[in-house]
């Protein structure tokens, strides 16, 4: 099995070459782990939903070893800064973690297409269902995510799930 800096490296090389945001790199894994991945990254839960103290410690060994590049750079809008992960690496992957390559691709381009809130939504309905077991996962994300679930991104969350396979069954 990969080390879990091979895996933040494999997942920024089959998106592209390049991801956008800590957060959605987070949200990515934790997903990619519903579906097989097994990167063996222990998440808890946290502002933004699912997080993972381990990848963020294997983004800073993977740019520590030079696999992986990070620049930072300030949102217009309001000035909050985010990172930008880019590696070379894309020819040199052929599985991620447990899913082929194809397949991860395949799936990195379907959450390239939501926004960063949608991926923490979706990741967020899956952890109260599954994992805190939230009976009504409905009201309770909208107490942990208040002005997030709004103008249809809860909805664009729960379709990817279903879409993926992974929703809960009331949803």
């Amino acid at each position: 099995m990969p080390q879990l800096d091979e895996i933040v490296v494999g997942a920024v090389a089959l998106s592209g070459g390049s991801l956008v945001g800590r957060i959605r790199l987070q949200k990515v894994i934790y997903l990619l782990d519903q579906l097989g991945l097994d990167s063996g990254a222990p998440f808890e839960y946290h502002h933004y939903g699912p997080y993972s103290e381990a990848v963020s410690d294997a983004v800073t060994d993977a740019k520590f070893w030079g696999k992986l590049e990070e620049a930072t750079d300030f949102r217009k809008s309001d000035g909050a800064p985010y990172s930008t992960f880019k590696t070379q690496a894309a020819g040199d992957v052929l599985a991620l973690g447990r899913i082929e390559a194809d397949r991860a691709r395949e799936l990195l381009t379907r959450f390239s297409g939501q926004s960063s809130t949608v991926l923490e939504l979706a990741a967020t309905v899956h952890w109260l269902a599954f994992h805190e077991k939230v009976a009504d996962w409905r009201a309770e994300i909208e107490v942990r995510k208040v002005g997030k679930t709004g103008n249809g991104r809860l909805a664009k969350a729960v379709a990817l799930l279903k879409e993926l396979g992974i929703a809960p069954v009331d949803a």
